[in-house]
């Protein structure tokens, strides 16, 4: 099975990245980004007839309620950071096979816990007492999943002789990538090598300017069949090719090599699919 061209991405909103949202609900944040995505579409909202968002913080079926929006096909995502991308494989599988014709992908959440939001030390889907295991609950829970990636640094700088000016250089690549991003949480906050080295431990050897910050915000686009993509106002951007990498765990210590990242059998997946090959590629972006 092939989803080359299948589906196109036609419309796209996006909120500004915050440190928090006072005030605002997640659905209320979801939303207002699907609202921007139809309307950059060209559609309506009775155009959509698919729903796709996380399935944990927030069902799909609750979110629909909140907007008014009726739809044949609705699933939840807890693909943890593979999520968004993992949302528009699965709505042009849905377009593919006949279960919808147009879908609205969306994910976001608010950081107010008095309105439903998730506290600074909670990991987005999990609660907060369940995430810790022996290896990691010792030495007490820190934001983000910036505890497990503690484990992964100090294994990858064991394997592979990783400096630390080599892992910060990749946070101020990150940080200069979003300078001029109005709606990235850092924009035009610039950092240097130095600054990475002397923030404090978040868990030795993290340090704070390279973990993982909670943070506010939604972002929605809408994915439909290829025939209906040629009829809208905005150019297509067809998906090509999407893959899948297998995961056997979600506690990170129970990985067989918590240094290899499931990208590397997703990636050559899409790729596959999609007919080229990583010499063809002008860009890439990996999570995490």
């Amino acid at each position: 099975m092939s989803l080359r061209a299948k589906a196109a991405i036609v419309g796209y909103g996006e909120l500004p990245t915050l440190r928090t949202y006072p005030g605002r609900t997640t659905n209320s944040l979801l939303a207002e980004a699907c609202r921007i995505a139809i309307a950059d579409s060209g559609l309506t909202k009775s155009d959509v007839d698919g729903l796709i968002t996380r399935g944990t913080d927030v069902t799909p079926v609750e979110l629909a309620e909140y907007m008014g929006m009726p739809v044949s096909y609705s699933t939840g995502v807890t693909q943890h950071g593979s999520s968004g991308a993992h949302s528009v494989a699965l709505a042009a599988s849905a377009i593919d096979s006949g279960l919808a014709e147009t879908v609205i992908c969306t994910f976001g959440g608010t950081r107010d816990p008095a309105i439903g939001g998730l506290s600074p030390g909670q990991v987005r889907g999990t609660p907060p007492a369940t995430k810790s295991t022996e290896f990691e609950q010792p030495f007490g829970m820190a934001p983000g999943a910036n505890t497990g990636y503690g484990l992964m640094k100090r294994r990858h700088m064991y394997e592979y002789g990783t400096t630390q000016e080599q892992f910060a250089k990749m946070a101020v690549n990150q940080r200069f990538n979003a300078l001029k991003n109005p709606n990235a949480v850092f924009h035009d906050q610039p950092i240097t090598v130095d600054d990475v080295l002397k923030s404090r431990w978040v868990n030795e050897p993290l340090h704070l300017l390279e973990s993982v910050m909670p943070c506010a915000g939604a972002a929605a686009c809408i994915v439909t069949s290829a025939e209906r993509a040629k009829s809208l106002p905005n150019p297509p951007v067809y998906i090509l090719g999407a893959g899948a990498g297998a995961t056997a765990h979600d506690t990170i210590w129970q990985a067989e090599r918590i240094t290899t990242t499931p990208v590397v059998i997703a990636a050559r997946k899409a790729l596959e699919m999609a007919g080229y090959s990583p010499k063809d590629m002008e860009f890439a972006e990996f999570y995490d």
